[in-house]
């Protein structure tokens, strides 16, 4: 039985842009060893957190200072879909947008880096209050 290939990430901030295949977990800050920098004062080292997790990407807040928002609330986590956007820091922070599985391009591992250290995820939520 063959698994299906899981589904690239693709995440734009401004200009940039970088797609990710699932395998390890991705941080989004303001580091220069981050997957994807974001140069802002308000934006942490390892602000976000991106990982594959049965079968679905999540975005999670790294325990930053200044949090994830979306729609303008903050939150702990969210599950990624096509056409996600996130402000990092305040609601009206940094924009990260999101695309599942639209790459066309080649998409091989993730370079080695020195790596961030993430902090332990939080809790589950209820079903139904991602």
């Amino acid at each position: 039985m063959t698994r299906a290939p899981q589904p690239v990430l693709t995440v734009r901030t401004g200009p940039v842009q970088r797609t990710f295949s699932a395998g390890r977990d991705v941080i989004v800050g303001s580091d220069m060893a981050a997957d994807l920098r974001i140069a802002h004062p308000l934006v942490g080292r390892a602000h976000l957190l991106l990982r594959f997790e049965q079968g679905n990407w999540i975005a999670i807040d790294n325990n930053s200072p200044n949090g994830i928002f979306v729609d303008g609330r903050r939150v702990p986590l969210v599950d990624i879909h096509d056409g996600l956007t996130v402000n990092l820091a305040r609601p009206d922070g940094p924009r990260v947008a999101f695309e599942v599985g639209h790459h066309q391009g080649i998409v091989g591992l993730i370079p080695e880096t020195d790596r961030i250290p993430a902090a332990e995820p939080p809790p589950p939520s209820p079903p139904g209050c991602r």
